[in-house]
């Protein structure tokens, strides 16, 4: 998703740590998903940049890798999808705590077919045309464009329900960058920091600690709306906080090793052979505890759930 243009402002000049913040128009709530935030189907979120975080993750630098120095359930996720069309580059970056690969495809009718894989071997997302979105999505995407139509159209196959990340012209000229639901429902959207509450703003600007934030999307749920805040530090590292719209943190991205042993422990012990995609501490009580949020996959599909501090299992999140 590209950074809007004059999204920040002066008071944005990073540190060298990525963060997160998500805020809340309504009800809070006690989780918030990043939209990958590359593709997520997110409530309302906020990325952020906070320079004192030894929660974050490292950012690795992009690496062109060859078909066989890819691990093995990738190189068969990658056969699956090229079929008989022609496969290009192929480049391995960090994305969260995992590693995805993202694949350059030609398919058999000369379309860009383009496509991601996580490192399980999962597909994560694929280049589709206008024309094989569903007719809802269609008409979403022609409402929100200009007449040129879309730059690009991304299936997210990875979460429980299908989304699709749209880029393209804007009605205003400018360039947009948005996410449907697959029955066209606009559930996010890249925003500038202007385009926010003033509460929000006050939440970032504080959080910011000389950080840069990399970009805003607005995601749009049944219970509200809140925003997701990406910020990247100077040591590449990254995190993420969640904030209702009046300014309250809701959670706030946490690194395994930060979490108590209890909890460690029995998040460890569920998610097994799986792999654990971010972990949010949540300010938000759960059954009278204030729970760690952890968002994984295993065997290829969404495996979130809660964990009391002391490690008691709270259950599988919707």
């Amino acid at each position: 998703m590209p950074t809007p243009q004059g999204a920040i402002g002066p008071i944005i000049s990073i540190i060298g740590i990525t963060t997160t913040i998500v805020i809340i128009a309504d009800n809070p709530i006690s989780r918030t998903r990043t939209l990958s935030l590359m593709k997520a189907k997110p409530i309302v979120s906020v990325l952020l940049i906070c320079g004192i975080v030894a929660s974050g993750v490292s950012a690795q630098a992009d690496e062109s890798v060859a078909l066989s120095d890819t691990p093995g359930a990738v190189q068969k996720a990658i056969q699956n999808q090229v079929a008989d069309g022609k496969l290009g580059g192929i480049t391995k970056r960090a994305e969260d705590k995992d590693t995805v690969y993202d694949v350059d495809l030609t398919g058999k009718d000369g379309f860009k077919r383009d496509f991601t894989v996580a490192q399980d071997g999962t597909l994560v997302s694929v280049r589709v045309t206008l024309a094989e979105t569903p007719a809802e999505v269609r008409q979403t995407i022609k409402s929100e464009l200009s007449g040129s139509g879309p730059d690009s159209i991304d299936k997210n196959l990875d979460e429980t329900d299908i989304s699709y990340d749209i880029e393209g012209p804007g009605r205003n000229g400018k360039e947009v960058d948005f996410t449907l639901d697959e029955d066209g429902t606009l559930s996010s959207r890249q925003v500038a920091l202007t385009d926010t509450p003033d509460s929000v703003q006050k939440t970032i600007a504080a959080q910011l600690n000389d950080g840069k934030v990399e970009t805003i999307d607005e995601n749009l749920d049944d219970d509200g709306t809140n925003f997701d805040v990406t910020f990247t530090a100077p040591d590449g590292a990254k995190t993420s906080f969640n904030a209702a719209a009046d300014g309250t943190l809701l959670s706030k991205e946490v690194s395994l090793d930060e979490v108590p042993a209890g909890a460690r422990a029995t998040i460890e012990n569920h998610i097994g052979n799986g792999t654990i995609l971010r972990v949010d501490k949540s300010f938000v009580k759960k059954n009278n505890v204030l729970p760690f949020e952890v968002e994984g996959r295993k065997d290829g599909k969404p495996f979130d759930f809660s964990v009391a501090p002391r490690g008691r299992f709270l259950g599988m999140d919707d």
